[in-house]
């Protein structure tokens, strides 16, 4: 019998947090916490839910072909009603609670 379970690394908890992250915009709207660019910090109330993105365009016109970045993930904000993405390491609380 093995008492002790494998402890999981830092780049595992991330990833399960990521999809929880993912998740939770998919079902609601979040608030954000993560530092921009140039060192400020920003808060978005953001979201992945359909009901709540704009109609979609002919994306195939506006759409250049690149490869997606796994480090970025691009969400509605629903206050300026626009597409905004953060880098997943410059997150730093989602609704309030720390994200690691």
């Amino acid at each position: 019998m093995r008492l002790f379970q494998k402890s999981k690394t830092l780049l595992e908890v991330m990833v399960m947090e990521k999809s929880k992250v993912v998740d939770m915009l998919k079902n609601e709207t979040v608030d954000l916490e993560f530092v921009k660019k140039d060192g400020t910090l920003r808060v978005m109330t953001c979201t992945l839910q359909e009901n709540k993105l704009p109609a979609q365009v002919d994306l195939e016109e506006h759409v250049q072909k690149k490869a997606p970045n796994p480090d970025i993930l691009a969400v509605f904000d629903v206050i300026n009603q626009g597409w905004r993405s953060f880098r997943w390491a410059s997150l730093k609380k989602v609704n309030g609670e720390e994200f690691v």
